[in-house]
């Protein structure tokens, strides 16, 4: 599986594996990382007619259906199939049709439509007890979380409609799925096995012939609506090897204000990218899509699930040694994944993109946004090889704390130094840092402004550094011309 590195900047879009990061900015300095300003997706408005989604399908075309009302406007029973057309029924009294409007790839909305043909009461007897029950049959395990029933009339939503009607609850004026009023969430859910659903769900209105406090009789509807919200069963995630970010060593340890990937199975419901409306001010989403990950049981910042990765920053609390990590989805959480975190766990980055010939070239980014790599190196890239005296840009994870202070979890608004001693150095000769610290406008990015020292010159001239007297562990390399 190629990785999603969704925790690295924009400036780095020309690697087909990077994944940009969706979230607000702030700060500004000199040659620091492009910015993004991309607002959220805007909330979108389900509608029966959207066809922009591919569901689940729970209840395949031509699966059998059983729906038998009570006075409605007759006692009777109809064996069909499910059809997005109207069925006639009842001696040709009434019609019925379903339709599915997916929500997403994995849930739906499921709606049984009954309208008579004359155009009068759907209830025949208003003053009798009024009841249906629906036989349907799934193709797959699911979790029904939701339910919405209204009364129409040639089409158009009854109401206002009033709670506490014997055992329909919940009257509301709008719904995610329905224009106008209905009764809305009322109180049905569980989970379902795949396979016919036998005498399920009855829905009574005793007596039928209430008015509402908006003068509007129900009992004239002609027209009803019942609909279910299927999400597919999760299994509970797996976890199965978990290493710091891999375009920055892949290291099996990591350090507080580490990103780190999580790999298994089950680890989210869908796909999801962080957005800046999952931001609370310049504080990141401890939970996304449902996902949510603890290691020591202190929260982490998540940045993008999937069914089998999920990138997460490590909170800045976590001791260092042996610890747990557990990832928890509505379907239940992980077993306890053994880690070990260290004080640091330093890496530039250097992505498998990056590897030309055997030679793992550190990103290094000219003033122009050219990457400093032996011209043509990589496809689509543009590269070139750097001078004595240029200013070249790196980044990194896990160098440590910072000077002032700015915690784990929030991008970053002020110019910072990381605390601990650093030194870059260019084919053995120490380089002058003009600027070592997290990169503004990010979350647990480090930057690092590097000045070019007078070097031979060569196509794989080394790049090493060392935080507090330790050597970084990556063979790294870049371009020097003359």
């Amino acid at each position: 599986m190629t990785p999603r590195l969704s925790y690295i900047p924009t400036v780095l879009l020309a690697l087909a594996t990077v994944r940009p990061i969706l979230a607000q900015t702030a700060g500004s300095q000199p040659q620091q990382p492009v910015k993004l300003n991309q607002a959220p997706h805007p909330a979108k408005q389900i509608s029966p007619s959207d066809t922009t989604i591919t569901g689940p399908g729970f209840i395949p075309i031509g699966s059998p259906l059983v729906w038998s009302p009570t006075n409605g406007p007759d006692t009777f029973t109809a064996n069909t199939t499910f059809s997005s057309t109207p069925v006639l029924v009842d001696n040709g009294a009434v019609k019925i049709w379903q339709q599915q409007v997916p929500t997403s790839s994995t849930s739906e909305w499921d709606l049984f439509y009954m309208q008579t043909t004359n155009g009068g009461p759907i209830a025949g007897d208003i003053n009798a007890d009024w009841q249906i029950v629906i036989n349907y049959t799934l193709s797959a395990a699911v979790d029904f979380d939701q339910v919405v029933q209204q009364w129409t009339l040639n089409g158009t939503a009854v109401g206002p409609l009033t709670n506490g009607i014997g055992t329909i609850c919940c009257a509301a004026a709008t719904n995610p799925i329905l224009p106008g009023w209905s009764y809305y969430n009322s109180g049905f859910e569980g989970p379902l096995p795949a396979g016919v659903q036998t005498n399920w769900r009855q829905i009574y209105v005793d007596p039928y012939n209430y008015v509402t406090s908006g003068g509007i009789d129900p009992s004239t509807a002609n027209g009803f609506i019942f609909g279910l919200h299927f999400s597919l069963q999760q299994p509970a995630p797996v976890v199965t090897g978990v290493i710091s970010a891999s375009a920055f060593g892949a290291f099996p340890d990591f350090a507080p204000g580490s990103w780190i990937e999580i790999y298994g199975s089950n680890l989210a419901a869908a796909t999801q990218t962080w957005g800046s409306s999952d931001f609370s001010g310049v504080i990141g989403p401890t939970t996304l899509g449902g996902t949510n990950v603890t290691i020591a049981g202190l929260p982490t910042y998540v940045d993008y699930v999937s069914s089998g990765q999920v990138n997460v920053q490590v909170a800045g609390g976590v001791p260092a040694g042996p610890q747990s990590l557990v990832l928890t989805t509505a379907a239940g959480s992980s077993a306890p994944f053994g880690v070990t975190v260290n004080a640091t766990e330093p890496g530039l980055l250097a992505p498998s993109d990056f590897d030309v010939n055997g030679t793992q070239y550190v990103v290094a980014i000219e003033p122009d946004g050219s990457y400093v790599m032996p011209p043509g190196a990589v496809a689509g890239v543009t590269s070139v090889r750097a001078k004595a005296g240029d200013t070249l840009t790196m980044y990194g994870v896990g160098f440590g704390s910072v000077t002032p202070d700015i915690p784990p979890g929030q991008l970053v608004e002020e110019l910072n130094s990381i605390a601990l001693p650093l030194t870059v150095s260019i084919g053995g000769v120490e380089a002058t840092l003009p600027y070592y610290g997290l990169a503004p406008s990010f979350m647990g990015l480090y930057q690092f402004d590097v000045q070019v020292p007078n070097v031979p010159a060569g196509d794989t001239v080394p790049v090493t550094f060392t935080l507090n007297g330790v050597s970084g562990t990556q063979t790294l390399a870049i371009s020097i011309g003359n």
